[in-house]
């Protein structure tokens, strides 16, 4: 199996296929609009190889890459590459040669919402920048890749869980679209899932107006981390802390969410 890491901008390495010379403007075009995206990929092998490979041979030549890395599908974390390329990066000057009317595969989430899910007034989430993004801190940042959506939970260690995880509270929430940040402090408006080993945690929080649930997963031990909001006309959180989104009446689709930080 190919097993490579993504090196920005060159999106070459000798572990896997060399892009075609005449192709790589499409490299040069992911590094410039989809980098964060791009860079998220390399931390995964399997995601890097094909990402590698994508910048050399562009749209068109995505299932060889994939074949040539010895993989029989995409890599979960390419979708988001391929997205943000086949929109950023069309056939102009032969950058990525995205054919006209190009839909990539659907993963179930976008990298940007129109849809009403904001619950508050706040003008954002207080995001401080200069903090280190730590998965495994009691502060967790995030926002959209195009920062119009921020997530702030703050949240307490309750030390070892029964699934061999951690167990944590969710305190505090401060999330939607600028202008429209709903700011809850509310515990029975807030709860935590700690899923087996923490792979697949799960943050609930009831605005008032919207029910936003906030799938944290990784994929193994110290593996790439994703981030995802779903929202919901649904009502009030019940006794339960739910392990999947439970709420009805979806407001848009599940919308991607990278850390900010670093």
């Amino acid at each position: 199996m190919c097993r490579a890491l993504l090196v920005l901008p060159l999106l070459a390495t000798a572990a896997c296929p060399p892009p075609p010379a005449t192709e790589a403007l499409c490299g040069v075009c992911v590094e410039e609009k989809c980098h964060d995206l791009a860079a998220r990929c390399a931390e995964d092998g399997d995601c890097g190889c094909v990402a590698s490979c994508f910048g050399g041979a562009g749209v068109p030549g995505i299932d060889a890459c994939v074949e040539q890395c010895g993989l029989v599908e995409r890599p979960a974390l390419f979708f988001d590459v391929e997205e943000c390329a086949a929109a950023a990066c069309p056939d102009a000057e032969d950058e990525c040669a995205t054919p006209a009317g190009y839909v990539p595969p659907d993963d179930g989430t976008v990298l940007t919402t129109d849809a009403p899910i904001g619950g508050g007034t706040l003008a954002d989430c207080g995001i401080d920048p200069a903090l280190p993004f730590d998965p495994s801190s009691s502060v967790l940042q995030l926002q959209s890749i195009d920062g119009a959506v921020c997530v702030r939970l703050e949240r307490r260690d309750d030390g070892p869980g029964q699934a061999a995880n951690t167990a944590w509270t969710l305190l505090r929430a401060r999330l939607g679209p600028l202008g429209t940040v709903a700011d809850v402090e509310d515990a029975a408006a807030l709860c935590w899932y700690s899923s087996h080993h923490n792979f697949a945690d799960w943050a609930h929080v009831w605005t008032g107006t919207r029910r936003h649930d906030l799938h944290l997963e990784e994929f193994g031990w110290g593996g790439v981390r994703s981030y995802a909001l779903h929202t919901f006309e649904a009502g009030p959180l019940d006794g339960a802390c739910a392990p999947t989104a439970d709420g009805t009446a979806p407001v848009g689709e599940p919308l991607a969410l990278f850390p900010v930080g670093g």
